[in-house]
């Protein structure tokens, strides 16, 4: 199984569902704070990111609140 990373922020609505939507699905993933450590938006400004919530599946990655991309990416 890929390796999935939730890219979030505290008191993030759309984070939250994403995060629910994961769980509701079985999916394991580690989850990145940039509130609590805000280094992590230089890593994702690094790869050309500005925003969370950013999900990543192995090399791929969905950008803001797109779940159908999301699904898409998730292993059936």
């Amino acid at each position: 199984m890929s390796n999935v990373v939730l890219y979030s922020a505290t008191g993030c609505p759309l984070c939250a569902k994403y995060k629910q939507l994961l769980a509701d699905r079985k999916v394991a993933f580690t989850e990145r704070n940039t509130t609590e450590n805000p280094a992590l938006l230089n890593e994702l400004a690094g790869k050309g990111i500005r925003m969370v919530p950013t999900v990543f599946v192995g090399d791929k990655f969905v950008s803001g609140f797109r779940p159908t991309s999301l699904l898409e990416l998730l292993p059936a």
